[in-house]
């Protein structure tokens, strides 16, 4: 069993003709399984991929007050410094869960309500037909109902 860990595979030597034809065409021979093997330069770990220096905005001064490409640099820092400040890190890898903050019912509904006049008319009108009918269902009554207590009936 020991000799299977010592095979290996050995790449025979590429033919003539298709060496010639690869270099013609321009062809890149793809990854193999040692450059694949290879770490890559991992990025930073600033999350701040778009920073690059080719990568800022380009900073365009028409007014006196317009921002300078100093004073948005200054500004960028505060804001990195705040939320540093906001956020503390994570100590021993554990998660800290925080109660949500109780909003009051007129908050919840502050921007759900919306009504208009149309719709203020049509629930009138729906509220007066819906007693007109209950009222002439109340007025209609059959005196030949059906019962089903006949001994009262027969007496």
């Amino acid at each position: 069993m020991s000799k299977r860990n010592q095979v290996s595979y050995v790449r025979p030597a590429e033919p003539a003709f298709l060496a010639r034809f690869k270099e013609r065409v321009g062809y890149k021979e793809g990854p193999t399984v040692e450059t694949k093997r290879i770490q890559l330069q991992l990025p930073d770990e600033d999350g701040d991929h778009s920073d690059k220096e080719d990568e800022q905005p380009q900073v365009v001064i028409l007014k006196k007050g317009d921002l300078s490409a100093e004073e948005v640099m200054k500004i960028k820092a505060e804001i990195k410094a705040a939320k540093a400040d906001e956020e503390p890190a994570i100590a021993d890898g554990r998660i800290m869960y925080r109660k949500p903050v109780k909003r009051s019912s007129d908050e919840k509904y502050s921007g759900l309500t919306a009504s208009s006049k149309k719709k203020k008319a049509n629930e009138g009108q729906i509220n007066k037909q819906d007693s007109v009918k209950k009222n002439s269902q109340k007025q209609i009554k059959n005196s030949s109902l059906l019962s089903f207590d006949n001994e009262d009936e027969t007496e």
